[in-house]
């Protein structure tokens, strides 16, 4: 098999990370903001959850 074009598309991303390492650094924080609140809500609202209510 020929993998050089999956070796091109990583090769091009990784220049394209190197050289524009600040717009490449906000994306990274605007993707674990978003994913870890959405994580955080997750979690408050299973610790908030009463196991042992009576019904």
């Amino acid at each position: 098999m020929n993998y050089k074009v999956v070796e091109n598309i990583i090769a091009n991303l990784y220049q394209f990370a190197f050289d524009n390492k600040i717009i490449v650094l906000i994306i990274w924080i605007v993707v674990m903001f978003i994913l870890l609140r959405k994580l955080s809500k997750r979690d408050n609202e299973f610790y908030l959850k009463d196991f042992f209510k009576k019904k």
